[in-house]
């Protein structure tokens, strides 16, 4: 395990840089849906192929707009209009486009590229941002901190004296003043030990954090604090201890089919892709009901954004608040999955191909896999007392799964469609928890309650700090076509006049529906004490009784932040201070905390886009949920995380005629 740091710099980020991609992007993206039949031709939701992306990074170096030091942080499909996606016919051509974003002269860049022709139609400078961090920033840390003297003079008082023995990860310094100013390309420096069969992860170099200037490329800051104890780590998880998922389709067969990029199980057809910065997209979701009618659901959803604020303000913990999507993305940053062991073995798995650090094309095999299970749960079930007999049908499902590793951290992102008509989104954590050294070693030393002020002993010399994930999803409803409205139905209670009544009953609750007018209306939290439905309502179509059909967008895990929402960092997440938000569709409004919310001062994003209240009745509307918890760490959290799921769920409501898995005859 010697040199384990220089390993992993050659051996896994030096050699597979293109497999490492942390990017930031901005695409350019009512009539009914148009489904097109499953067949050869492209879909023109269809990510980049390796030629295209070839096409696109060669049209930018004929034209004169990179050289040698340019940076590529993303180079992905610039999405067509929705209109025309929606009405697109198999056969038909739409053009093909990429947009790319850039880092060139010390300059964020943005162009769009049509790949048939190599022509850049269009190349525009970003003022004051700075894009997600770049792949080869893992090296150029490294080298930069391994030449710096007063580093050197750091780690040497730790009793550290090859800096090659040290993992030093980099990370992006948020916004917290005129320090980190946007014209800089900054990012802030932790190490590890890696010597030892130990877990690095448990070893931070606590007390020393370099902040570096990549264009520089030296240190401009470095936080030296008195020497702490370091943590023993824990033994490393050695050896194969993962344990065969079987097949879990029922009756061992599949019954959904997979072509291109669209699946097609029971009653459902989607589209889906990887994303580079948001990971796992499903487009062009839909139903064909009891009817043989085909109808939409809605036209994308993604996970939008993260956001993981630890809740230590010590001068080497305060700026760690990361936007993990924004400021690193998740796509391209996907685990390989294995049938087998990380998916059944019956699965499908789902390819994808990205382009690294220097524009060049690479695939990444498996990084969804896509498969069918029965839960062993009933789907629905009665018992018939007069003719003494029970009827009931299993619960099955179809998941799309997608792993991400960011660090520490490891996320599991699932959609789950299943044959009663809903889809859920669900997130995992689990993966290594964040640890600081400390002097104590037990809860009985005299340090101990100092040293776990902002968190909680797991080991000895070990504190695991207290934070927050939330998760923001970006959902583009199109319930029985694009124009929807929010209805809030709010469950209120009703006194009552029993001489009125002529019953006893003194109160009961009754729905108060209301159709949210303008984003204010429609920027909701969850409250016990004040319950409400949450539908998308077409503004279309009714059901059999005159009900406009719906989708329920039934929440979970309500967690909100803690923090004064003035203040920073929780500005640049603005998004995570309501559960809900809805806006208006518009094709550049794709990131609830911005386009670029590396070393922002916040602001952009959800709240930015909802200063003028705009009106949501009766239009396109994008749903903005956030999925929130806090974590407190506890002891079993340790050496890798039991995974700690959280989901939603988008439910029919008053769209189907009935329950849909029931059979009719």
């Amino acid at each position: 395990m010697a040199r384990l740091c220089d390993h992993l710099l050659r051996a896994r980020y030096a050699r597979t840089l293109q497999n490492f991609r942390l990017v930031a992007l901005l695409p350019l993206l009512a009539g009914m849906l148009s489904v097109p039949a499953i067949g050869a031709t492209p879909h023109p939701l269809d990510p980049l192929s390796r030629t295209e992306i070839f096409a696109a990074v060669d049209a930018l170096w004929k034209a004169d707009r990179v050289d040698k030091n340019s940076r590529f942080v993303s180079v992905k499909l610039a999405e067509p209009d929705k209109q025309a996606v929606l009405a697109w016919e198999p056969g038909t051509e739409l053009p093909r486009r990429a947009f790319v974003a850039l880092r060139h002269e010390r300059k964020l860049y943005e162009a769009i590229i049509d790949v048939d022709s190599k022509k850049v139609v269009a190349w525009q400078h970003i003022e004051n941002a700075q894009p997600a961090q770049i792949a080869d920033e893992w090296i150029l840390s490294q080298q930069i901190v391994r030449k710096d003297e007063a580093f050197l003079a750091a780690i040497e008082k730790r009793g550290i004296t090859d800096p090659k023995a040290l993992l030093c990860v980099p990370s992006l310094p948020g916004y917290f003043g005129a320090d980190e100013e946007p014209s800089r390309r900054l990012g802030k420096i932790v190490c590890y030990d890696s010597e030892g069969d130990r877990n690095l992860w448990g070893r931070p170099i606590e007390g020393l954090i370099a902040t570096i200037d990549y264009d520089e490329q030296r240190v401009v800051d470095l936080y030296d604090s008195a020497p702490v104890p370091m943590g023993t780590g824990g033994p490393l998880v050695d050896g194969d201890t993962s344990q065969t998922i079987p097949s879990t389709a029922p009756d061992k067969k599949k019954r959904y089919r997979v072509d291109g990029h669209f699946v097609e199980w029971d009653m459902w057809r989607f589209h889906v892709h990887v994303d580079p910065r948001t990971g796992p997209v499903l487009s062009q979701v839909s139903v064909r009901d009891a009817n043989d009618r085909v109808r939409p659901v809605l036209y994308r959803a993604e996970a939008a954004e993260m956001f993981v604020p630890y809740m230590d303000p010590g001068k080497a913990w305060y700026h760690r608040a990361f936007l993990d999507i924004g400021e690193y993305g998740i796509g391209a940053s996907g685990t390989p999955l294995r049938a087998g062991r990380d998916c059944p073995k019956d699965a499908t798995m789902i390819d994808a191909t990205f382009a690294d650090h220097m524009g060049r094309p690479y695939e990444k095999k498996g990084l969804v896999c896509i498969f069918e299970r029965a839960t062993g749960d009933v789907a629905w079930s009665h018992y018939e007392m007069s003719r003494n007999r029970s009827k009931s049908n299993r619960h099955v499902e179809l998941v799309v799964r997608f792993v991400v590793w960011l660090g520490n951290y490891d996320y599991v992102l699932e959609w789950i469609f299943n044959s009663t008509g809903s889809l859920k989104g669900r997130v995992g954590a689990t993966g290594v928890v964040q640890v600081k050294g400390v002097e104590a070693e037990s809860m009985d030393d005299p340090t101990a309650e100092a040293d776990t002020a902002f968190g909680r002993l797991i080991l000895p010399n070990t504190v695991a700090v207290n934070h927050d994930h939330f998760f923001a999803f970006r959902l583009d409803m199109d319930v029985d076509g694009p124009i929807n409205s929010l209805s809030i139905d709010r469950l209120q209670r009703v006194d009552l006049d029993p001489e009125e009544t002529g019953t006893p009953l003194a109160s009961i609750w009754q729905i108060s529906p209301a159709i949210a007018q303008r984003e204010s209306d429609a920027m909701l939290t969850i409250d016990p004490r004040k319950p409400a439905l949450w539908r998308v309502t077409s503004s279309t179509a009714k059901n059999q009784v005159g009900y406009p059909t719906s989708i329920q967008l039934r929440p979970g895990a309500p967690g909100l932040p803690l923090a004064d929402p003035t203040t920073l960092p929780q500005t640049r997440a603005s998004f995570s201070n309501h559960h809900l938000w809805v806006t208006p569709y518009d094709p550049d409004e794709r990131y609830p905390a911005g386009a670029y919310p590396n070393q922002h001062a916040g602001g952009a994003g959800l709240p930015e886009w909802t200063r003028d209240d705009r009106p949501i009745e009766n239009t396109d509307i994008v749903l903005w949920y956030t999925v929130g918890m806090h974590h407190v760490v506890r002891a079993e959290d340790w050496p890798l995380m039991p995974v700690v799921q959280h989901e939603f769920e988008l439910r029919p409501f008053d769209f189907f005629a009935q329950n849909p898995d029931v059979p009719t005859r």
